[in-house]
């Protein structure tokens, strides 16, 4: 996760406060004691955070698979990638050691986690679990009437939805479908249309205040003269808007170039990465690695097939990649996430 000071983020209420209004009455301690871990995560070097014996985060990611190839993500490489579906089995596994574990906190994400076929019982998985901040990102094509139930039905406590545009022309440059058959017209009036839908059965149907709603809005070349009327046009109707003003360049995966941008690229000489102290992926496959980025797929700790959650955190694996951060020499994929996450808002 990147850190605060890349992303701007807009709220009518500070999403914090409602979310501690329903998870506190219900969880007191417990709740406090999560929250306080994830700030020292976020504000501690990492020399002076104690990963204790579970991850505060697990980031699950259910298919490899996404409907959009957007310009700035690396999922348009994996789509050519063999499909991989979380088993069930392994679903199993996972949230029996979520619920013995008291796991703090579940991010779907990755891919497109609506595009899993039995989403729904894998969210019933979570409630039984008794996970108390679950996530799910997505970017919202799939967000219907059906599937704006089944989440309001769920114990989700966020919904994140990645849109980038404020206009159907920008939003057809920067998100792309995968096939030609889904690229219909006025795609982005009809996701607007529906992320308002879900805020009416939210507020006035189902007369809650979970999950917060949040859109948001990664800065580029060619969107980023859109920033000030995308924040004007969500900042009224949902929890929080954000923008987010780094990336790491398709470049960096493969040989691929992107758009042109005057932003210099740094090379960092005081590595520093809080991700393995606080959270760690399960990737459909089973594969587990230390964080989100894409690049921690090259640096695997291991699998959830034939090993805990609670063998894989304090494995010598997972440790070793704590230590070469303390040392400042780690592992060449994180010195290339690091070196190339770079600013796309130029200057």
């Amino acid at each position: 996760m990147l850190e605060p000071a890349n992303i701007n983020k807009y709220a009518k209420k500070d999403p914090e406060e409602t979310l501690k209004e329903n998870l506190f009455k219900k969880y007191g301690q417990r709740f406090i004691d999560y929250r306080k871990r994830y700030e020292e995560n976020l504000n501690k070097k990492s020399s002076e955070i104690d990963h204790l014996n579970y991850p505060n985060t697990v980031l699950l990611e259910l298919v490899n698979r996404c409907d959009l190839e957007c310009t700035m993500c690396y999922q348009g490489f994996r789509n050519d990638a063999n499909k991989s579906v979380l088993d069930e089995n392994i679903l199993d596994k996972v949230f029996a050691d979520f619920k013995k574990n008291k796991l703090n906190s579940l991010m779907f994400s990755a891919s497109e986690p609506l595009l899993y076929k039995k989403i729904d019982t894998v969210f019933k998985r979570a409630k039984d679990a008794d996970i108390m901040d679950i996530f799910l990102f997505t970017n919202g094509t799939l967000l219907n009437e059906k599937n704006s139930k089944m989440i309001l039905e769920s114990s989700l406590t966020r919904l994140f939805i990645s849109i980038d545009a404020a206009s159907e022309e920008t939003y057809n440059k920067v998100r792309i479908p995968v096939s030609k058959r889904l690229l219909e017209q006025n795609r982005l009036a009809k996701l607007e249309k529906n992320i308002k839908n879900f805020i009416h059965l939210r507020d006035n149907v189902y007369k809650k205040t979970l999950p917060l709603v949040r859109t948001s809005f990664v800065a580029l070349d060619k969107n980023k003269h859109e920033i000030n009327t995308f924040i004007d046009k969500w900042k009224n109707i949902v929890d929080s808007v954000e923008i987010q003003k780094k990336v790491i360049p398709h470049s960096a995966f493969e040989e691929a170039q992107m758009e042109n941008t005057k932003s210099e690229k740094v090379i960092i000489k005081d590595y520093d990465c809080k991700e393995p102290w606080g959270q760690m992926t399960i990737w459909s496959n089973g594969t587990v690695s230390p964080c989100c980025a894409t690049f921690g797929r090259n640096i695997p700790i291991g699998n959830v097939t034939n090993q805990t959650i609670s063998e894989l955190w304090k494995s010598k694996n997972m440790q070793s990649i704590r230590e070469s951060f303390h040392n400042n020499t780690p592992k060449s994929a994180c010195k290339t996430c690091i070196n190339n996450t770079v600013d796309y808002i130029s200057t």
